[in-house]
């Protein structure tokens, strides 16, 4: 699917909810490579076509992809080398050019209970907002959250181990979105699926 913006041409993203056990299948089949893992900082980004991150408490998850590749941020707030917000910056437009207009961003974490993650998470939205990516965000929630993005389907999956149960009890991924996380905003970019 295209969204034709002012002179650029974007692809769709699809933002799929999936239970635990789909997610666990689908990382399964990728390699570690692909893995944004501990301690969480940018040395452990993730650059290629599909890239996965797990455990995602008050860290935040900052990805970007022009439909091809992604780059995959798994920050941790309390981390001391993630608390100089400028290297994280640098590295991501050293790695991303963002004057791509096919450039689209995705941000998740901000846990309420801690004014660090909070904090990181507001500083990822002004970076996107300066430089007119657009994105997704899902802020806040109470549960641990996993994400992964595969570049063949320009897709990005989010779970938790309450997911299959919000999905039987829920008749929209809207919905369910809405009540897992404090805030949910969807660009005109990417629609929300099972």
């Amino acid at each position: 699917m295209f969204y034709r913006g002012m002179d650029n041409i974007s692809f769709t993203s699809r933002i799929r909810l999936v239970p635990w056990r789909e997610y666990v299948h689908t990382i399964s089949e990728l390699e570690q490579k692909n893995y944004a893992k501990y301690p969480w900082t940018i040395k452990e980004s993730v650059l290629a076509d599909k890239a996965y991150t797990t455990g995602i408490i008050d860290c935040t998850v900052c990805g970007l992809t022009d439909g091809k590749q992604v780059l995959l941020n798994h920050i941790c707030p309390d981390m001391p080398g993630n608390a100089n917000f400028f290297k994280i910056a640098k590295f991501i437009q050293s790695k991303m050019p963002l004057d791509n207009p096919n450039i689209q961003g995705f941000l998740l974490g901000s846990k309420k209970y801690s004014e660090n993650s909070k904090k990181l998470f507001e500083k990822f939205t002004e970076f996107l907002n300066r430089h007119n990516v657009p994105f997704s965000q899902f802020k806040g929630g109470e549960l641990k959250n996993d994400v992964a993005y595969i570049s063949s389907k320009d897709e990005w999956l989010i779970s938790n181990p309450l997911m299959e149960h919000g999905i039987k009890v829920f008749n929209s991924p809207g919905k369910l979105a809405k009540r897992m996380f404090d805030e949910v905003k969807l660009c005109d970019l990417d629609q929300i699926t099972w």
